[in-house]
């Protein structure tokens, strides 16, 4: 068994403290789609791919995140950004903890599959390059006739 923790350099971990917190708010108790707007706002302001963000959801929030949508009195009010990040460092490797966090993500109910979707889309449509030409103060004028 090992019992080892996840391991991350400080850029890692500067850069995935929004995220993780961002994507945690889909964990709650609550109608999540009210942090929406915010959540993309955040994670389309990080450097991850959409791919990369699906791996952090699955791999790392996931995993300390989804017993709270199996409570019938979860957390509402938001998760403790320094407890969650012990949380995902400290979680231990093990094969037991692997397995339940993956047989989770096929429950119904233990993953945000909905909210995530539209997040994701939501993410995709801001990171697209807007047609036309950016002024100098970032605001978009229409392209030449």
């Amino acid at each position: 068994m090992n019992s080892s923790t996840i391991r991350f350099s400080d850029t890692q971990l500067e850069e995935r403290r929004p995220v993780w917190e961002a994507l945690s708010t889909m964990y709650l108790d609550t109608d999540v789609a009210l942090s929406r707007a915010w959540r993309v706002q955040v994670l389309s302001a990080s450097p991850y791919s959409l791919e990369e963000m699906d791996a952090i959801l699955r791999e790392e929030i996931h995993p300390v995140c989804f017993s709270n949508l199996l409570q019938p009195a979860g957390e509402w009010a938001g998760f403790d950004p320094a407890m969650l990040e012990q949380a995902i460092r400290g979680r231990r490797t093990r094969w037991r903890s692997r397995l339940l966090a993956r047989l989770s993500l096929a429950l119904p109910g233990c993953f945000p599959r909905e909210e995530w979707t539209v997040t994701r889309r939501e993410i995709a449509c801001r990171r697209k390059p807007a047609r036309g030409i950016a002024n100098v103060r970032g605001t978009m004028q229409r392209p030449p006739s």
